[in-house]
C-alpha cells in the first residue's frame, strides 16, 4: 500500500532540542531573497519554436536529471539534519505561521498526525495486463496488442492509394507495385531487426549488401530497391482528403492511427499506484509547424510529446501530441500545465493513486484540483510561484544541508538547501509530516521523488537503445517510429507478466523474435519464386513448405521381378506408382511405371 514510510528514517521534535543545539543556531538568521523570473506561458510563433518546459529550479537541485547526483552532501557534518530543520521552524519569522504576499498562511510545525495512514495515501490498484493470458501466448501476439491488424490495413490502403497516384512517374510497372499486408509486416519486422542490430545510422545499401557485409534476412525479405520505395510512399492518411481535414487538425496526417495507437496502449494495461507525467523529445530537423526547441535536451529540435507511464514498470500508457494552438474546430485544446495533466489523468484519477511530475507542471491550484479527484501529487515548484513563503527561497545565510517545511491541510512544502544559495522546493499532498533521512540528510520528500520522477526519462532512453529511427524528413514517418519504439516496450512488458519464466530474457531477444515472427509469412511467399539468387534460394530453403506426397498403396519390401523369367532371379525394391507391384530396371521407365500399366494406359489413351 502506498504510504510515506518508504525509508529508514529518525525524527526529531523540536520540543526535544537540548540547549547546546539551540544555542548554537540562535544567531542564524534567514534573510528574504527577491522572487526572480516570470511565468512563461506565452507561445511564440516562428518557425522553431521555443518549448515552454524548461526545468530551470529542478535543473538547480538535479543536474543531471537526478537530485542525487547534484545535492552536495556533507558527510562530515557537525549538527543534525532534524535539528537544523527543527530549528528553522521555530525561529524563522515572528508567530507559528509562515505567510505569502498573498497572505496565504502556512505552519512552520506540522499539523495533528493521525495514528492510521490517510485515505488518500491507499491505493487498491495494482499494475497488471488487460488483456487475457490466453491472447498472449507468444512475442507476436503481444506486439499486436498495439499494432493491431485493422491499423496495418489501414496503412496498406493509404499507401496504395498513394502508390496509384505515382506509378506513371515509374517506367516499369513492377517498380511501384501496389503493397500488400503481409509485404508491410515484413517491412516492419525489418525496420525492427535494425534497431536491434541498432543499424539506424547504417546506410540503407549496406544493409542489402551481397558482397557478405550486410545482412541476409534482408536480401531474402525484399530487395533494397524495394524496402527504400516502401519507407517514401507510406502514408498514415487518404492524401486525397487531407487538406480538408488539415484546415481544422494539424495532426491531419496521421491522427487516426495515432488515435488508434493511443486506444491500444491504455486499454491493454492498468498502471499501478504511482505515476509520471513528463515531456519526450523525438528529435527531427525537417519541415513542420509545430516543431520545438528545447535547448536542454540532447537533441535540441523535434517533436515533443507529453507522456504519462507507470513509474515502476515504466510501460507508457498515454500521451499525446504537442501541434501548437490548433486552428478552430473539434481538436482545440488548452496547453496550459494543469490542462495537459487534467487530459492525460483523466481515466486514472479516482483510485487514490499519486502523480509526480517536474516544476513546469507542479502547481497549488494543480493539487488541489487533483486531491478533489483522489488522486496525491508530487513535484518540485518554480520559485516564482505566489505560493511560496519567502522563507522557503535560496539564502545565502541557510546552513548546508539543510530543510525547512511548511504545511497546510492536506499539502506540505519543503525547501531542501544541497549548496549555498541554491534550493530545490517541492510541493507534496501526499506527505504531511517533516521527516528527513539521518543517512542522506534529505527530507523524506526528496527521495521520494527521485524514486518516482525518472519514468518518462527512462522510457525516452529505452526507446533509443533499439531505436528504429531511420533519417526523414517527414514528421509523420518520426511519429510513427516512435509508436513502434513504444510498442516494443509495452508489449515486452505485458509478454513478461504472464510469462515468468522471460523475466531474465533481454529485451532484444524479445525484439528479435517480434521481427522474425512479423517477417516469416513474406519468407514463406518468397521461397516459392524460383528466380532468386542460388545464396538466397539456400537461405530460404528452411522458408519452404514441402509438399505431402500421394499415399501409395504399396509395400516396399524386396522381391522378385514380376516381369523377368524366373531363371533370372531379379530381386529389386522398385514398385510401380500405380500398381504398386515390383519391377527391375529393365521393366520401369523414370517414372517408375512398369510395363503393363503403361501399356494399359497408352490404350486408354488411344
Amino acid at each position: 500500500m502506498a504510504t510515506i514510510l518508504m525509508f529508514p528514517i529518525q525524527v526529531r521534535n523540536p520540543n526535544c532540542l537540548t540547549d547546546e543545539e539551540l544555542a548554537a543556531f540562535h544567531d542564524e538568521d534567514l534573510s528574504e531573497e527577491q522572487i526572480v523570473g516570470g511565468d512563461d506561458s506565452a507561445d511564440s510563433e516562428g518557425q522553431f519554436e521555443l518549448s515552454e518546459h524548461e526545468s530551470n529550479s529542478e535543473q538547480e537541485a538535479s543536474g543531471d536529471n537526478n537530485v542525487d547526483n547534484l545535492v552536495n552532501e556533507d558527510e562530515h557534518s557537525d549538527y543534525s539534519v532534524t535539528a537544523t530543520t527543527a530549528l528553522q521552524n521555530a525561529n524563522d519569522g515572528d508567530g507559528p505561521v509562515y505567510k505569502t504576499k498573498h497572505n496565504l498562511e502556512w505552519s512552520k510545525l506540522p499539523l495533528k498526525k493521525k495514528s492510521k495512514t490517510p485515505a488518500k495515501n491507499i491505493c487498491k490498484e495494482r499494475c497488471h495486463p488487460l488483456v487475457p493470458k490466453s491472447e498472449i501466448s507468444n512475442e507476436i501476439s503481444a506486439f499486436e496488442k498495439f499494432i493491431n491488424a485493422a491499423m496495418v490495413e489501414e496503412i496498406v490502403r493509404c499507401t496504395n492509394i498513394f502508390i496509384r497516384r505515382k506509378q506513371e512517374n515509374y517506367a516499369r510497372e513492377r517498380d511501384a507495385r501496389e503493397t500488400n499486408k503481409e509485404e508491410f509486416l515484413a517491412f516492419l519486422g525489418l525496420l525492427i531487426l535494425s534497431g536491434v542490430k541498432k543499424q539506424g545510422h547504417t546506410n540503407f545499401h549496406e544493409l542489402f549488401s551481397a558482397d557478405g557485409t550486410g545482412i541476409e534476412i534482408f536480401r531474402a525479405c525484399m530487395s533494397a530497391n524495394r524496402f527504400l520505395f516502401l519507407l517514401s510512399v507510406v502514408r498514415f492518411d487518404d492524401v486525397g482528403t487531407r487538406e480538408n481535414r488539415r484546415i481544422t487538425d494539424k495532426m491531419a496526417a496521421i491522427r487516426h492511427i495515432f488515435d488508434a495507437f493511443v486506444a491500444n496502449c491504455k486499454g491493454s494495461y492498468c498502471v499501478g499506484e504511482f505515476m509520471t507525467i513528463d515531456e519526450m523529445l523525438i528529435p527531427f530537423r525537417g519541415r513542420c509547424s509545430f516543431i520545438q526547441y528545447m535547448p536542454n535536451k540532447p537533441a535540441k529540435y523535434g517533436l515533443k510529446i507529453f507522456a504519462l507511464c507507470d513509474s515502476k514498470t515504466f510501460y507508457l500508457s498515454n500521451l499525446e501530441l504537442y501541434c501548437g494552438k490548433q486552428p478552430d474546430g473539434p481538436y482545440v485544446c488548452e496547453n496550459s500545465p494543469q490542462a495537459v495533466v487534467s487530459r492525460l489523468t483523466n481515466d486514472y484519477v479516482g483510485k487514490n493513486r499519486n502523480l509526480t511530475t517536474d516544476n513546469w507542471y507542479t502547481s497549488y491550484p494543480l493539487a488541489e484540483d487533483l486531491l478533489n479527484k483522489k488522486t496525491t501529487l508530487v513535484g518540485t515548484l518554480r520559485k516564482n510561484k505566489k505560493e511560496i513563503p519567502a522563507e522557503l527561497l535560496p539564502n545565502k545565510s541557510r546552513p548546508i544541508p539543510s530543510s525547512i517545511f511548511a504545511f497546510r491541510k492536506d499539502m506540505t512544502l519543503v525547501s531542501y538547501c544541497q549548496k549555498k544559495n541554491k534550493a530545490v522546493i517541492l510541493l507534496s499532498t501526499m506527505h504531511a509530516d517533516d521527516i528527513v533521512d539521518r543517512s542522506s540528510n534529505k527530507p523524506d520528500i526528496v527521495l521520494f521523488y527521485n524514486s518516482t520522477k525518472g519514468g518518462i526519462d527512462t522510457v525516452d532512453e529505452m526507446c533509443g537503445n533499439y531505436s528504429v529511427q531511420k533519417r526523414t524528413r517527414r514528421w509523420p514517418l518520426v511519429l510513427f517510429f516512435q509508436m513502434i519504439n513504444i510498442a516494443g516496450i509495452n508489449s515486452n512488458i505485458i509478454y513478461k507478466y504472464f510469462h515468468i519464466d522471460s523475466n531474465k530474457q533481454p529485451r532484444r531477444i524479445f525484439l528479435k523474435n517480434v521481427a522474425l515472427s512479423l517477417m516469416k509469412p513474406h519468407l514463406e511467399t518468397r521461397a516459392n519464386i524460383e528466380t532468386l539468387p542460388i545464396d538466397i534460394k539456400g537461405f530460404l530453403s528452411k522458408y519452404k513448405k514441402t509438399s505431402t506426397n500421394i499415399e501409395r498403396n504399396v509395400t516396399r519390401n524386396r522381391g522378385k521381378c514380376v516381369f523377368c523369367e524366373s531363371k533370372k532371379n531379379r530381386v529389386t525394391t522398385i514398385t510401380c506408382d500405380l500398381c504398386g507391384r515390383l519391377a527391375c530396371k529393365e521393366h520401369v521407365v523414370k517414372t517408375q511405371e512398369c510395363v503393363s500399366c503403361r501399356k494399359s494406359r497408352t490404350e486408354e489413351q488411344e
